[in-house]
């Protein structure tokens, strides 16, 4: 196996996504509880995650075009431009005094760059993948997920003892870690094909077309948008779910906690799992969950409850998303494979989020939290009919349950990293 200098690429991977999750826990993850401190009612707030998701459909096709397109912007140079404009945003929210309407502009466009990060990290890492360097993307994005947890949990006591205008600090300190993180790591540039004639015809194909003649992955998106725009709608108002049972921030730290640490075990196992079973199954046993963590947090009448169905993020989000990722990849040709992911990501979680947070705010203001619940569980459920009805096998899973299992041998012989 290839190595990158003296620190094997899996450990510098796995430091880049651990980064990223902190600093999306310090921006997005306590989102609610900032732009509440910062004067912004719920629906407000729902507009301003709903609409930074709805720019990002628009960008995210933009960035993955240019990194494939333009010689010298690799993607690891699009991930370090995005790292220093979220950091700008935040510093402008931290430093500059802002009305209501700067805040929600400024946040609204770092939150657009967010949504864009993963499918670049995601493309970044199966580059390597691709390229025959040894990295083990559930375990990394799974190591993502609990430092996520701890950030979380951390988080939830210091806002607590302190006022949330000091998340900017802890953003902007872990931007700067992170861009240093990703500058460490080895620039591939662009994937070759052998294939000439392949070359030709995909350069000619849009996305579009690509997509819609294959039927599978046009009904995941449509799916997986529906049943991820409940899943945002609840982490985005997690505050005021915890806060209706009773607790305070400190509890939603821990829920934020319990959450993103459930999603840890499932990706480490996800090698194994892909062994015994492919992509599509998987991304079955994800939807179903969607829908069962729904109905749990919707009926608990408690806090330990409630904590039942938070758990659950791990074998519905944290199931889907290496599964979707490696799906994606093992679907499209190398020169559609950013884009590919770009476009995935945008439906069932850009869509997703902008439909989820916009629907979410208002159905809260206007008829209450307990019925946004129950409609938004109702979206997770049709997005559960609609991937339910899949085929659960296909040629495209074959090359890659191939490429797993040999990973897996060598690192059982003893392979380097």
């Amino acid at each position: 196996m290839k190595q990158l200098t003296k620190i094997p690429v899996k450990y510098q991977y796995t430091f880049i996504q651990a980064l990223y999750w902190m600093a999306n826990c310090a921006s997005c993850g306590y989102a609610a509880v900032y732009l509440l401190h910062r004067g912004l009612s719920n629906t407000m707030i729902g507009f301003v995650v709903g609409g930074a998701a709805l720019l990002s459909m628009l960008v995210q096709p933009l960035t993955a075009q240019l990194a494939e397109s333009i010689p010298f912007l690799s993607v690891k140079r699009m991930i370090q431009v995005l790292i220093v404009l979220m950091a700008g945003c935040f510093a402008v929210l931290t430093w500059v005094p802002l009305p209501v309407a700067g805040v929600f502009g400024v946040f609204l466009m770092m939150n657009m760059m967010s949504i864009c990060m993963p499918p670049l990290m995601s493309a970044m890492g199966m580059e390597f993948i691709n390229r025959g360097y040894y990295l083990n993307f559930g375990l990394s994005r799974g190591m993502g997920s609990i430092s996520y947890a701890v950030c979380a949990a951390i988080l939830g006591f210091l806002l607590n003892r302190f006022n949330p205008g000091i998340l900017g600090y802890i953003f902007i300190g872990l931007e700067i870690l992170l861009f240093c993180a990703v500058a460490i790591m080895e620039d591939l540039g662009k994937e070759e094909v052998t294939v000439k004639n392949q070359i030709v015809q995909d350069t000619e194909e849009s996305m579009f077309k690509i997509v819609m003649k294959n039927p599978v992955f046009l009904s995941l998106m449509i799916g997986f948008c529906l049943t991820n725009m409940s899943s945002m709608a609840v982490c985005t108002y997690m505050v005021n779910i915890v806060k209706d049972l009773g607790g305070t921030d400190a509890t939603l730290g821990i829920a934020n906690f319990i959450s993103a640490a459930s999603e840890m075990p499932v990706m480490l196992l996800f090698g194994y799992f892909m062994k015994r079973s492919n992509c599509i199954k998987l991304l079955k046993v994800s939807a179903l969950f969607f829908v069962l963590r729904m109905f749990v947090l919707w009926g608990a009448g408690s806090l330990p409850v409630a904590c039942v169905g938070i758990a659950m993020q791990g074998l519905s989000f944290g199931l889907f998303t290496p599964a979707a990722v490696y799906y994606v990849n093992s679907t499209l040709t190398p020169e559609k494979r950013v884009k590919g992911q770009a476009v995935f990501s945008m439906i069932t979680s850009g869509a997703a989020t902008c439909g989820g947070n916009i629907l979410a705010g208002w159905l809260q203001d206007a008829f209450g939290l307990k019925t946004m619940q129950l409609i938004c569980m109702g979206m997770a459920f049709v997005g559960f009919l609609i991937i339910v009805r899949l085929p659960s096998s296909g040629d495209e899973n074959v090359s890659l349950r191939y490429r797993i299992g040999r990973w897996l041998h060598h690192r059982s012989v003893g392979g380097r990293a």
